[in-house]
């Protein structure tokens, strides 16, 4: 398994690659998240990741996303992700490629920029405790979580825009951040 996580314009092999599978994403009608793999949805991508199973075929696709509601500084970690085979809807354990996937992002962040703080934002419930777990004991990445419900897209007037976050950094950001429990 191999994870590239390159800056957005910076590989046009990579680029091409990844907008590719955006576009097949974005073509499934049946998904019910489709429209978040237009072209556009990806405006706010400072990174992108594709995690390649042992075959080379790619796994899952994401991004790292940076929004002027967010604290400065401040990153989306798996963002606008899909997973282009392995499509096992709710395993027991964490993929590989997902906790590779996250590894990958969060050590470009640690190597390319200022981050402060990352974090994975999702609007199901329940999530938090499970990845938390999963993360910690497969992947030595440490997250944490609270009650509050964030501002993770510009319309604090939709409500899929309000969801719980696990992140990881300096805390006192979050209270820069629009939140409500």
């Amino acid at each position: 398994m191999r994870t590239e996580t390159w800056a957005k314009g910076t590989s046009s092999k990579l680029d091409k690659l990844f907008d590719d599978l955006r576009e097949q994403q974005y073509q499934n009608r049946e998904h019910r998240l489709w429209k978040n793999y237009s072209k556009e949805s990806f405006d706010s991508a400072v990174a992108l990741t594709i995690c390649f199973n042992d075959n080379e075929e790619p796994e899952m696709c994401s991004s790292i996303a940076s929004r002027d509601c967010w604290p400065n500084n401040s990153f989306r970690i798996l963002n606008r992700l899909w997973k282009h085979s392995n499509k096992i809807s709710y395993p027991r354990v964490m993929s590989n490629s997902f906790g590779y996937t996250a590894r990958s992002q969060v050590d470009w962040l640690q190597n390319n920029t200022n981050c402060k703080l990352y974090f994975i934002s999702r609007q199901t419930d329940n999530w938090e405790e499970w990845c938390i777990k999963n993360f910690r004991n497969r992947f030595e990445l440490m997250f944490k979580t609270d009650n509050y419900k964030y501002l993770t897209c510009p319309n604090e007037y939709d409500s899929t825009c309000w969801q719980k976050i696990i992140y990881y950094g300096d805390e006192s950001l979050l209270t820069q951040w629009k939140r409500h429990q």
